[in-house]
């Protein structure tokens, strides 16, 4: 390749997440947490605004969100961001109780700061937290233990 070529090549590049990406890792929780709700309709604000501006990554972009907008019921919009207290709260618990499960799995103990904000909880909390931890364990090696697998369709598998 001649110098002279990069500029063709790199007119062509898409440097845009995928719409894979934008909607298990990006906003893979925009129908259960408000905030990120708010960043992804946010972003397809942004995006319009510069559509006669943007290139060819903020462009792919956007038809990516617009698809993945097309998912969304307004009604289910307004039920999210009208969450209860206790809707906060299982939700919460539920990330917290991932994080938990994730760091057992992974490094056989519960990180310093999970279990500082684990301890932070209600006695009643704490334990439905610990119970919801243990269950995504018990998911998790039971999979194993079946001799399930998702290594075929992991990347370098």
């Amino acid at each position: 390749m001649k110098t002279t070529q990069i500029k063709n090549i790199l007119s062509k590049l898409n440097t845009a997440p995928s719409k894979w990406e934008l909607d298990s890792v990006v906003y893979y929780d925009r129908t259960s947490n408000p905030a990120t709700l708010a960043a992804f309709l946010t972003r397809i604000q942004d995006l319009q605004s510069l559509k006669t501006k943007a290139g060819l990554a903020e462009q792919s972009e956007l038809v990516h969100l617009l698809e993945l907008l097309e998912d969304l019921e307004e009604e289910d919009c307004l039920e999210l961001i009208d969450r209860t207290e206790e809707d906060h709260k299982n939700s919460f618990i539920e990330n917290l109780a991932r994080t938990s499960a994730i760091e057992i799995l992974t490094g056989g103990r519960i990180g310093f700061e999970t279990m500082n904000t684990a301890c932070k909880l209600s006695p009643n909390d704490f334990i439905l937290c610990a119970k919801r931890t243990q269950d995504l364990i018990n998911a998790v090696q039971g999979l194993v233990v079946k001799g399930e697998t998702l290594s075929m369709d992991v990347a370098g598998a």
